[in-house]
């Protein structure tokens, strides 16, 4: 089985996309059009039913006028027109999905089989969620908020073990971040453009990365405004096109063409097919069950448990360098030193400045700042902090001879001149670079220890 087709002149070649997947660089981008409940036969979008189930909310007079197929954004407008309904409004889009919270298809189920570590959701239900826990994944959710004093959960960096599922446009747990009418649009795209707040570094680090690749899924790339929003979050510019399947609504609606026209751009190349999602997920699922060995979830034979006394190591990074963090981080614990992530991340979250002093100060032995080109161009960034932090700790233990501040260089860079200056910096790219950032630090903590075991003597 090499391909996929509703017809001949359709085609995608499920070895080649299985394979791009399995070297987990495939972001799972999920339209609204593939929400349904399971085993309906009509497959009406949840949000769908809802903007039904709204307007049923109307008079009769008012609900006969409205157009069929309305959107769940027209609807809202209707039926709650004015401000102060937004409270009723959300109550009531929370209730829908909530009703829905514990319910999955198997055209989830099948994609969630597959070692996926971001889904973008662009609805708030939880049907991708609760696949990857069927898939016996620890599935972690996270969601989009114009509110920057709405709490989201800290998120970890996704793997296929325990995938992202990012929720572009809100989460109805958290009601207030819904994107349900017009003028919550306008707000969001204002929002995001301007990154007040930003989205998640463990989301745009993958986005960004020039290996991605991307599978759409009933987005519905018809929308204008996902023009905007795929340019702001680095979709665009990848080496490899991205595959958009999409339903015959898109087909038949006139604004498709100029979509299609749109993205098929070199620096924006998308392959539109007007395929069955349900058939499409199946097969891929055994493609890659078939060619392609699911080595993701295998843990290197050569790491040991790390010793409770280990030296803890914390990593400042600038946010576009994350997937190289993340491999430097799981080769330093493979070699016996823990990386601090405050048990779920490498960066604490929204009030990081608040958390700094005490993470450079309490929570970590060693702080190791890894500069990148991408880092050396950056006029400002959290790492500033970081490393400001890291040089006061450093000035403090100055007297005593021993290290805290670890510079290292990955990649062509002119490394700062403060670091540069007055500490020894360790180029990863050099074969013997790993062992020589092991080895600084090793010996470093055995010479701690030993001064702490004199010290204690003495007294």
């Amino acid at each position: 089985m090499e391909h996929f087709s509703e017809n001949n002149s359709e085609q995608i070649d499920l070895q080649e996309l299985a394979e791009l997947i399995t070297r987990g660089n495939c972001v799972l981008v999920l339209g609204p059009r593939v929400a349904i409940r399971a085993n309906d036969q009509n497959r009406i979008p949840l949000d769908e039913l809802l903007a039904r189930e709204l307007l049923s909310k109307l008079p009769t007079s008012k609900s006969e006028g409205a157009p069929s197929g309305i959107s769940l954004r027209r609807a809202t407008e209707l039926v709650y027109p004015r401000r102060q309904d937004r409270v009723k409004l959300e109550l009531a889009v929370k209730k829908f999905y909530a009703a829905e919270a514990a319910a999955t298809t198997d055209f989830h189920r099948d994609l969630a089989e597959l070692p996926f570590k971001l889904c973008v959701n662009a609805s708030p239900d939880d049907l991708m969620f609760n696949a990857f826990q069927k898939a016996r994944k620890n599935p972690q959710r996270g969601y989009y908020s114009s509110f920057p004093q709405n709490s989201n959960t800290p998120l970890s960096l996704p793997t296929p073990e325990k995938p992202l599922v990012y929720h572009l446009f809100g989460h109805y747990e958290d009601a207030r971040s819904l994107v349900l009418t017009e003028g919550d649009l306008i707000k969001f795209l204002v929002s995001i453009v301007r990154s007040e707040p930003p989205v998640p570094d463990q989301v745009r680090s993958i986005l960004r990365d020039p290996e991605a690749s991307f599978l759409f899924l009933g987005f519905g790339f018809q929308n204008w405004y996902l023009r905007v929003l795929l340019h702001v979050l680095n979709v665009y510019g990848h080496g490899k096109k991205a595959i958009a399947l999409e339903d015959e609504q898109f087909f038949e609606d006139p604004e498709h063409l100029q979509a299609v026209v749109f993205f098929s751009d070199d620096d924006r190349l998308v392959e539109f097919h007007p395929l069955r999602w349900e058939a499409f997920a199946r097969q891929l699922r055994e493609a890659y069950g078939t060619s392609v060995p699911a080595k993701m979830s295998q843990v290197p034979a050569n790491l040991e448990p790390l010793s409770p006394s280990a030296p803890v190591a914390f990593i400042s990074y600038a946010s576009e360098d994350l997937e190289q963090v993340v491999a430097l981080s799981e080769k330093l614990e493979g070699r016996g030193i823990q990386v601090w992530r405050d048990k779920k991340n490498l960066r604490a979250g929204d009030n990081w400045q608040n958390q700094l002093e005490s993470v450079i100060t309490k929570k970590c032995d060693y702080v190791v700042v890894v500069m990148t080109p991408a880092m050396t161009r950056r006029i400002e960034g959290e790492f500033q902090w970081e490393i400001d932090a890291a040089l006061k700790r450093q000035i403090k233990m100055q007297l005593t001879g021993f290290r805290f501040l670890v510079p290292v260089t990955l990649g062509k860079c002119e490394p700062y001149p403060a670091l540069k200056e007055h500490f020894h910096i360790i180029d990863l790219d050099h074969p013997e670079g790993l062992d020589a950032l092991v080895k600084s630090i090793q010996e470093d903590w055995q010479g701690r220890q030993a001064y702490k075991s004199l010290q204690a003597g003495a007294v």
